[in-house]
């Protein structure tokens, strides 16, 4: 079996990740509204019972979710509701479920492809799966909710990236045009 390859040109700055995060976060809406009679329809088999129940809870309404619950929670502990032991373990258990969600992503890429073949890749990518849920992912979180909020204000359309573009190098890989 083929294993195709795409090169994509990432976001240089947080700009351009907040607009290209909204984007994909709208036009997931958009879709799953689209293809709303899929969900939950035994007809359309493991897509309609699993696969689009999944999209709409955790991808469509997950941030959403994340971010009522980082707030609940504050709130909570803020008007003395909550100790802190419990924030404490609160906090913990979301780095912890952040981390062996991406230790599960990379642990599932790897054995598929077998990319990494210095043991000092692997580790600086769970290093990378552990500082994300400090910030990173909260800011993702908090950015594709504001998606949500554009869309349901009545934003449809999908904006423009800005754009370097590729330079090659001399293998024929892009060399990231610098």
């Amino acid at each position: 079996m083929p294993d195709p390859v795409a090169w994509t040109e990432a976001p240089e700055d947080l700009r351009s990740l907040r607009s290209q995060r909204s984007r994909w976060q709208r036009g997931l809406a958009q879709a799953l509204w689209q293809h709303r009679r899929i969900a939950g329809n035994p007809r359309y088999g493991v897509v309609g019972v699993v696969a689009f129940p999944y999209f709409i809870l955790f991808e469509l309404l997950g941030p959403l979710i994340e971010l009522l619950g980082y707030a609940i929670v504050i709130a909570s502990a803020a008007l003395g509701a909550l100790s802190l032991a419990f924030l404490g373990a609160f906090f913990a258990a979301a780095v912890l479920v952040g981390f062996l969600l991406s230790l599960s992503a990379l642990a599932l890429e790897e054995f598929s492809f077998r990319r990494y073949v210095r043991g000092r890749e692997i580790g600086r990518l769970l290093i990378a799966a552990v500082i994300e849920n400090f910030g990173y992912r909260q800011l993702l979180a908090l950015w594709r909710t504001g998606a949500l909020l554009e869309l349901a204000k009545g934003r449809h359309d999908w904006g423009e990236m800005q754009r370097r573009g590729l330079g090659y190098g001399p293998a024929g890989e892009p060399s990231g045009g610098r």
